[in-house]
């Protein structure tokens, strides 16, 4: 109904339409409607300062804004129209409930979704992801994870953050059950702990940062599934039980959420295993030739998950997304500026970064955004 809506007030394959809610069944309601009109998605953290979030609309061009009026304040100065679920509760519920009929686009390779990440400048950049390279990602992911049809996934990330990708899409290919967390005080401890027990998850996505706080156990979670931050030994000695397995992931947003996965054991080094099957990675140094196995190079991935490019910057996107002999079917290599060796047994061991770029809870920071927005104040 929702698609129907949309295709009504012209939105279709080119369109760009930002997302803007709390976590609720609208979220996904949205997400989906979004993608069964043609168009692609823009996740904003309603979390934001207004200043980011009025730059991602503005500089994502966005069409339309899908909100609600519990944020008509915070919405009511962006340059894009608002459509405020609530208020259209009653027109929603009119549309036609059969199956929007999908655009031809030909050869074309539609966009999919914008996210913004942190950037090196004072603004955020927007990372542009082809459907082509999400789908690659999802007909591969929940085979690799093994997620089954009567799983039961927590979703705790913000839309905004790629790795809700990876809890939302792999969950809804297979047809398991996605559980929304919360979004108040059990989102981390012990009050997490209760809710996950509580819910009977038994896949379970999370930063190291948050597997932290957990305490107790958690009997029906089988599988779990880190990235997005370095892995310490200790959570992997703390949380591996007999029948449960623990996934280490890594891969930045510009190479569609995960590139390599690793199984880690409490017994066994904490690496970030191999490439997905269809990803490439490629060790180079700083003259982008390949290192000898056991040196450390910077990470660069290759294959259908390298996205499109950042937004409105052709020069950040020449850089870092580089043509390079060694990519596959003379496609193009990603620089993540995260440094990486091969180690014997063929996993790569995570080395950090080659720049000041710092994680927090998962989320990237560029040290420099900071420093150039403090530039702008005066006596600084």
């Amino acid at each position: 109904q929702l698609a129907h809506m949309l295709r009504a007030v012209h939105i279709g394959t080119g369109s760009r339409v930002g997302i803007l809610l709390h976590r609720s069944l609208h979220t996904y309601v949205s997400l989906l409607a979004i993608l069964k009109a043609g168009a692609a998605f823009v996740p904003i953290d309603p979390g934001s300062p207004p200043d980011r979030i009025a730059y991602v609309v503005d500089d994502s061009a966005l069409d339309l804004v899908i909100t609600s009026t519990e944020f008509a304040a915070m919405t009511a100065g962006l340059d894009a129209a608002r459509l405020e679920l609530d208020e259209r509760a009653d027109a929603l519920a009119e549309c036609p409930a059969s199956r929007v009929t999908a655009d031809d686009c030909g050869d074309v390779d539609p966009l999919c979704y914008v996210i913004y990440t942190s950037g090196s400048s004072s603004r955020p950049k927007g990372v542009e992801v082809a459907q082509s390279s999400i789908c690659n990602f999802i007909n591969i992911v929940p085979r690799v994870y093994d997620v089954r049809p009567s799983d039961r996934v927590y979703q705790g990330m913000t839309i905004a953050f790629d790795f809700s990708i990876e809890e939302i899409w792999p969950t809804f290919a297979v047809g398991a059950t996605l559980v929304v967390g919360p979004n108040d005080s059990r989102r981390l401890g012990v009050e997490l702990s209760e809710f996950l027990n509580e819910t009977g998850v038994t896949v379970f996505y999370c930063v190291p940062t948050l597997l932290a706080t957990l305490s107790g156990e958690l009997p029906r979670v089988r599988s779990l599934i880190v990235g997005g931050e370095a892995c310490p030994a200790e959570l992997v000695q703390r949380w591996s039980s007999p029948g449960r397995r623990i996934l280490n992931t890594y891969g930045p947003t510009e190479a569609t959420v995960t590139a390599t996965c690793g199984e880690l054991r409490a017994d066994g080094p904490v690496t970030i295993g191999r490439a997905l099957p269809t990803y490439q990675i490629v060790l180079l140094n700083s003259d982008l030739q390949p290192v000898p196995a056991g040196d450390v190079g910077e990470i660069c991935i290759g294959g259908p998950g390298v996205a499109r490019g950042y937004v409105g910057r052709p020069d950040l996107t020449a850089d870092r997304f580089i043509r390079h002999r060694l990519a596959r079917d003379g496609g193009r290599l990603y620089r993540t500026g995260d440094l990486g060796r091969l180690l014997d047994n063929g996993e790569i061991e995570y080395c950090g970064r080659a720049d000041t770029q710092v994680k927090i809870r998962g989320y990237r920071v560029e040290l420099a955004e900071i420093e150039s927005v403090l530039a702008q104040m005066p006596g600084i």
